[in-house]
């Protein structure tokens, strides 16, 4: 056994959750630790450290493609945690799409990793990764399939300059997950008819809820800047079938971001909600 080893059952480091557990939440794999989280969307990288109390600090973005910012900011990345381990989150080569009837089988997201041939049946592609969200109340299910041959491709570049993945999860997949769930415990929310928009550097999806019930959707990844024609496609049948009485729940990946900047006057007169915290991709994926 190594000094380290020993040191760690003292401390009770050994009984803690590996860095790259999926099981356990980000701040219980890097308890009073420095953590770094990467956002890799289309032609550009974004990163924010965590520092030991949790909190976000050095935010940082670069153009380019992620092998080639990792090249300039791969010492600076290693330097912001600890042993390496890092956060990614996805932005580009992905779809959200409306399922329904998926199996729900105990361990069915660890089956997800290991066989989702298993899980999702005839929808599955060996070319892909995939994540699920369930409605919990009825059938429904989003469903992100991501290109399995850019996350190797991401994975590479990290050994590469002696980087880890602690996770690798699509951003705007977590964000959604995260604001249907909190639709879900507002009864008063629940029961509305919404449009849910969720937006994270030029990618967007759009959900219609009405009592509870995921009824359409939409989302398209890494759009072109200035791509104000596709978004107004993409919210066209939504707003078509909107009532005096819909309201648009908006989130952001930070305060005023793009969409807001954008593309806000697309939603017309529809009331809109704007529940976008500060930071908040990065506090979503940091506290998850």
């Amino acid at each position: 056994m190594e000094i380290k080893d020993i040191k760690d059952v003292l401390s009770f480091a050994a009984f803690r959750p590996e860095a790259d557990n999926p099981r356990f939440a980000w701040p219980a794999r890097f308890p009073k630790k420095k953590s770094t989280l990467i956002n890799i969307s289309r032609g550009q990288v974004s990163w924010c450290s965590i520092n030991k109390k949790g909190k976000t600090d050095d935010i940082g973005v670069a153009d380019g493609e992620f092998s080639d910012v990792a090249a300039q900011m791969g010492g600076h990345w290693a330097s912001l945690t600890e042993d390496g381990w890092l956060g990614i989150s996805v932005n580009n080569r992905f779809l959200i799409s409306l399922e329904h009837n998926l199996s729900r089988k105990k361990g069915w997201d660890e089956e997800l990793r290991q066989n989702p041939k298993s899980i999702l049946g005839t929808k599955h592609d060996r070319s892909k990764r995939y994540a699920l969200h369930h409605n919990p109340e009825t059938s429904a299910s989003l469903m992100m399939a991501c290109d399995d041959s850019m996350i190797k491709s991401i994975e590479e570049t990290m050994r590469t300059h002696n980087l880890k993945p602690a996770r690798i999860c699509v951003g705007l997949f977590a964000m959604t997950a995260r604001l249907l769930n909190q639709i879900h415990t507002d009864n008063s929310l629940k029961s509305q008819d919404l449009i849910v928009l969720t937006w994270l550097d030029n990618s967007l999806c759009v959900i219609r809820q009405k009592n509870g019930q995921w009824q359409d959707l939409r989302c398209r990844s890494g759009l072109a800047p200035g791509g104000e024609s596709t978004v107004s496609q993409m919210l066209r049948p939504f707003l078509d079938a909107a009532a005096p009485t819909t309201r648009v729940l908006l989130m952001e990946d930070k305060k005023q971001g793009e969409f807001t900047r954008s593309y806000l006057p697309i939603l017309g007169g529809l009331h809109v909600t704007d529940v976008t915290d500060e930071n908040n991709l990065w506090n979503i994926l940091g506290n998850h």
